[in-house]
């Protein structure tokens, strides 16, 4: 015999006039309402687990574009500064071989005078 008809048989042996059934409808739709609570919790308890498994991707989906972001700005920084010492070596560089020429440009023009006066302290020994 099942719970639900031993409480069956308890209520008709104590109530058997007509509100036996009424109390066994009511002890039915009461059970009705455990299952359908019971089939409620579980379904809860899985909608629970969904959405923290959904949280937890989206939460390393967000990361990784974060970091990608932050990787991105990183770089074109760098090539930023790397431009921007490229320019200031080239503009270094510019300025050396524009010194250089000129140094050469005035050591060419002190040749003579400096054969001149080689000559001249020559003849005066």
């Amino acid at each position: 015999m099942t719970v639900q008809s031993k409480q069956q048989e308890k209520l008709a042996e104590h109530y058997p006039d007509k509100n036996t059934s009424k109390i066994q409808n009511a002890i039915n739709v009461l059970s009705e309402m455990e299952t359908k609570l019971g089939d409620l919790s579980s379904q809860v308890a899985d909608m629970k687990r969904k959405l923290l498994a959904f949280a937890e991707t989206e939460s390393e989906k967000a990361k990784a574009e974060v970091i990608e972001q932050a990787n991105k700005e990183a770089q074109d920084a760098l090539d930023h500064v790397r431009q921007s010492a490229q320019k200031e070596a080239d503009g270094i560089v510019a300025k050396g071989i524009a010194e250089t020429n000129e140094l050469r440009v005035k050591i060419s023009s002190k040749v003579s005078d400096a054969v001149d006066i080689i000559v001249n302290a020559v003849e005066t020994v």
